[in-house]
């Protein structure tokens, strides 16, 4: 495999293993929002704001985030949305509902951070396979979706953890995805 190929194929791997991290900290809530609920006394209204919110604000973010007059490089967004990420799914394991919901509205910020530096970052390093490439990281982004939503409660019920388990895990792989992007990001940096 020649240097340029490997680039691409590394580039690619890094892309997608960041996007599975993009949708986790909201799908796989649902699944344990009995668990949750029960736990916290929340009424219906508590819990459906616990699944609406961090879609709110990863939607409302983005948009605020189109009139940042500087906004940094796409490769430290991406840290940075990671780093939050991280920060709103080990929040949410306080044993407190504001913890709980403080949690997820970071998360939908990170989220919304991702979305929009990822999208930025493919065009500018893929310019001659756009549609591919965007087509590879929406699969993605869908499948940690499925993944997390489909394993959240077996997870909860093989370690007989309850809900916290299956969130919580949810953090190793957005830290493992934002230091993956640590060096680019230097390197972006410093170009």
């Amino acid at each position: 495999m020649s240097a340029r190929r490997a680039g691409v194929v590394g580039s690619l791997l890094m892309i997608v293993f960041l996007a599975v991290n993009l949708r986790p900290a909201i799908a796989a809530v649902g699944p344990l929002l009995t668990e949750i609920s029960d736990e916290f006394g929340l009424s219906g209204t508590a819990a459906g704001a616990l699944t609406t919110l961090p879609l709110v604000f990863f939607g409302s973010y983005g948009l605020a985030a189109a009139f940042l007059p500087r906004a940094p490089r796409g490769e430290t967004l991406l840290v940075s949305a990671m780093a939050l990420l991280v920060g709103g799914l080990v929040l949410r394991l306080v044993d407190a509902p504001v913890a709980l919901f403080a949690g997820s509205l970071v998360a939908g910020i990170a989220i919304s951070i991702g979305n929009i530096a990822m999208p930025a970052i493919i065009k500018r390093d893929h310019p001659s396979r756009i549609t591919t490439v965007t087509a590879i990281y929406t699969v993605a982004v869908t499948a940690g979706a499925s993944l997390s939503s489909g394993f959240a409660v077996p997870v909860e019920h093989a370690f007989d953890s309850g809900w916290r388990l299956p969130l919580g895990l949810l953090a190793i792989p957005a830290a493992l995805a934002g230091l993956l992007w640590v060096p680019r990001a230097r390197r972006a940096a410093h170009a």
